[in-house]
C-alpha cells in the first residue's frame, strides 16, 4: 500500500493547502507558487479543513497558527490527524509570525510536522524560497508540469475562432497555461487536422478576453464528437499565460470548495483536548 501511494505521488504530485494564510502569504507566496505551476488551494476556516483533506490523501497543509485558534488548540488539532488513516498521510507544516520558542520546540519534537515551521520574520522572497524547497523535497509536483482546470461545466469560458467568413464557437473542456482541449463540430474535422495553426482566436475567461494563436496538437474522438488538443504557440505573451493561470487557480479553487458544500463543519472543541498539556508536562519533566 505504501508503495502504491508513493507511486501515485510520484505521478500526480500533491495538492497544496494553506489554512487561513496571512495577507503577505496570500499575495506573495501563493501567487509565486501558482506561477511555478503548483496546485494550490486556500482553506479559510479550520472548520472546513478536515472535510477537504479527507478527500485529498497525501496533500500538503500549511497552517497559519497565529489566528482562529489558540496555540494549544492548534497543537491538539494537528495531533488528531494521527488518529485517521487519510489525515495521517497529510504532510503538515506551520507558518507563524509569533509562535513562542517553547511552543515551536514542542510542535517540532512531539507532533508530526514534516514540512517544518516557517517563520514570517524575514524577507518574503526568502520565505517563498524556503517553502519552495519544502515542496520540492515532498515531490509536490510529481511528474505533472502544469495545473489544468476542468471547464466542461463552465459557462463563463469559451473560445471563438474566425476562419474565412465564419466564426466558430468551440466548447472549452479544460485549460492550462500551455494549452487547452475543445470540442469541435464534426464538419471542422474535415478541414482542420493535426499541426494546423489556428489564428485569430478569441479566448473568453470570465470578464476577460484575450487573442491567442494555437496549434492543433492532436485530434481525438470522444463519445459525443471530436476533440482538439491545442497548444499555445511559443510566442504567447507572459501576460496571456498569467491571465490563463489565474483563471485556472480560481476555477480549481471553486471546484474544490463545492465538494464540501453540504458537509458538516468541524465542531470539535480543540481547546479541551489534552494533547498539548500532556506533551508540555512530559517535556518539562524530561
Amino acid at each position: 500500500m505504501a508503495e502504491a501511494e508513493a507511486s501515485k505521488v510520484d505521478l500526480f504530485g500533491r495538492k497544496i493547502f494553506f489554512l487561513n494564510p496571512a495577507y503577505s502569504v496570500r499575495n506573495e507566496v501563493i501567487t509565486e507558487l501558482q506561477n511555478e505551476e503548483y496546485e494550490v488551494y486556500i482553506i479559510e476556516s479550520y472548520r472546513d479543513a478536515k472535510n477537504l483533506l479527507r478527500l485529498n490523501e497525501n496533500a500538503i497543509l500549511f497552517i497559519n497558527v497565529d489566528a482562529q485558534l489558540a496555540m494549544n488548540s492548534w497543537y491538539n488539532f494537528i495531533r488528531t490527524f494521527e488518529k485517521e488513516d487519510v489525515l495521517s498521510s497529510i504532510y503538515i507544516g506551520i507558518i507563524s509570525e509569533r509562535i513562542r520558542p517553547a511552543d515551536r520546540e514542542l510542535f517540532l519534537t512531539t507532533a508530526q510536522i514534516p514540512a517544518g515551521i516557517t517563520m514570517l520574520d524575514t524577507d518574503m522572497k526568502f520565505i517563498t524560497e524556503s517553502i519552495l524547497g519544502v515542496l520540492k523535497e515532498a515531490n509536490a509536483k510529481g511528474r505533472r508540469q502544469y495545473v489544468r482546470a476542468n471547464l466542461s461545466r463552465d459557462k463563463e469560458a469559451s473560445l471563438f475562432w474566425n476562419h474565412g467568413t465564419k466564426m466558430y464557437q468551440l466548447k472549452l473542456l479544460d485549460i492550462s497555461s500551455v494549452g487547452m482541449s475543445v470540442k469541435v463540430p464534426p464538419a471542422l474535422s474535415q478541414i482542420v487536422g493535426k499541426n494546423f495553426i489556428l489564428r485569430d482566436v478569441t479566448l473568453r475567461l470570465g470578464s476577460k478576453q484575450i487573442v491567442i494563436e494555437a496549434v492543433v496538437f492532436a485530434v481525438k474522438e470522444i463519445p459525443d464528437g471530436i476533440m482538439w488538443v491545442l497548444l499555445l504557440l511559443p510566442n504567447t505573451s507572459t501576460k496571456t499565460r498569467s491571465i490563463i493561470r489565474q483563471y485556472v487557480s480560481e476555477t480549481t479553487q471553486k471546484i474544490m470548495m463545492t465538494v464540501i458544500n453540504n458537509a458538516r463543519p468541524d465542531d470539535t472543541a480543540y481547546d479541551i483536548l489534552n494533547y498539548y498539556n500532556m506533551a508540555a508536562k512530559r517535556k518539562n519533566a524530561s
